[in-house]
């Protein structure tokens, strides 16, 4: 019966999240077992005396026995260039772990033989986990931030627009005023200079 540790599973379900990996595409079924010292274990068998539970590792997507839907290739340029930018964070030893991991993930029967305690591809990616993690939220800073300039370049673009559209308003009033100044009152005529003084202002 094949037991694992559980740090050795959740560095490879946590590898394998940030790495978008694809997993295959059969449900596998395994079983959280209470471990002798009071830790946890899992199995790919039934734990003895029916302790424990059974959970279901599903495919992210397709028909059973199909390969996962590609991306399309704006989504898959996001993807790399995601890719990119989280490479760029982490140092050049755990860019090696993360990418042997990924290069035996990705091969058949890979993710079992990561998930076996010991394995040194699985250990050297679960060593990183601390500076993964930190680059995860450096890439959420950076998120926010582009978020926040975005939401800014809108914000002043609505503002042009509102002051265009007005600039415009105050135009068509100039002209339809100029039109007939010989009938206007003094006071229209001065209302229509304060009108052009702040087009010529404010509007150029």
């Amino acid at each position: 019966m094949k037991r694992f540790h559980v740090k050795h599973l959740l560095a490879a379900i946590l590898a394998a999240a940030l790495c978008a990996l694809a997993l295959p595409a059969n449900a596998q079924k395994m079983y959280r077992c209470p471990g002798a010292s009071g830790g946890t274990t899992f199995s790919d068998t039934p734990c003895a005396g029916g302790q424990g539970g059974e959970i279901s590792v599903k495919p992210t997507g397709g028909a059973a026995g199909s390969p996962p839907p590609k991306p399309d290739p704006q989504t898959r340029g996001a993807m790399d260039q995601r890719n990119a930018e989280y490479n760029a964070i982490l140092s050049p030893e755990c860019r090696r772990a993360r990418q042997a991991f990924q290069a035996k993930a990705e091969q058949k029967g890979g993710m079992d033989e990561l998930m076996k305690a010991g394995n040194p591809i699985s250990k050297a990616w679960e060593d990183c986990q601390f500076e993964a993690k930190d680059a995860i939220g450096k890439l959420s800073a950076k998120d926010q931030e582009r978020a926040t300039e975005d939401a800014r370049k809108r914000n002043e673009e609505s503002r042009m627009a509102q002051r265009q559209s007005e600039c415009f308003a105050k135009q068509k009033v100039i002209d339809a005023r100029r039109a007939r100044l010989s009938q206007l009152t003094e006071t229209e005529r001065n209302a229509l200079r304060a009108v052009e003084q702040d087009v010529a202002i404010n509007c150029r």
